[in-house]
């Protein structure tokens, strides 16, 4: 009987290691990964061949970091990067974009993110933005794209034409609820352009 006890006792403590571990880890990948494209974007900001740097970051290609841009979501302190695809690898690091040759001010810019584990990472914080709230999106052409959010809601997955496009430049920001089972919604309309 002790001896079942010592057992079932030691895969508990196991498997509460690895409930912890596997959170941990992840979020030290995705950490090293936004690192790595800090080190790509700041190479091609100074004219440099990443190649030449021998950098893990090198995977990237100069058009691509060149169509890198920024989210910024001040009521809520957020600022992330948004890459030009939405593929596993991209989502695990960042935001990406939904539509292939989207431009930001024309149509429904669209833009996924995971939840995220903890902290203030990825859209982890997407369903307290309200009515009124301002979203900054500094685009790859030097400009800022400043929308005010009309509504945040949940939908479900299936209800794509929230990506459509409408009358008047918009922005639509998507994540998972807390289930997974559904989608929150954040919709903005575009109010301004700051040149650089």
């Amino acid at each position: 009987m002790k001896k079942r006890t010592f057992f079932i006792g030691m895969l508990l403590i196991i498997a509460g290691l690895a409930l912890v571990a596997v959170p941990l880890s992840r979020e030290w990948q995705q950490s090293n990964g936004v690192a790595q494209l800090e080190r790509a974007l700041a190479a091609v900001q100074t004219g440099e061949t990443i190649e030449e740097t021998g950098d893990p970051a090198a995977h990237w290609t100069k058009e691509q970091l060149e169509a890198v841009m920024e989210l910024e979501i001040p009521a809520i302190d957020l600022k992330q990067y948004i890459l030009d695809e939405t593929t596993d690898e991209n989502l695990a690091l960042t935001l990406t974009q939904i539509k292939q040759e989207q431009v930001p001010g024309e149509g429904n810019f669209a833009v996924a993110g995971h939840r995220g584990y903890r902290g203030d990472r990825h859209f982890r914080q997407l369903p307290n933005v309200q009515k009124g709230d301002e979203i900054r999106l500094h685009a790859d052409d030097g400009k800022t794209y400043v929308y005010v959010v009309k509504s945040t809601e949940i939908i479900d997955p299936t209800e794509v034409e929230v990506l459509d496009d409408g009358d008047q430049p918009e922005i639509t920001l998507i994540t998972c609820t807390l289930s997974g089972k559904q989608r929150v919604a954040v919709k903005g309309d575009l109010i301004n352009v700051i040149e650089a």
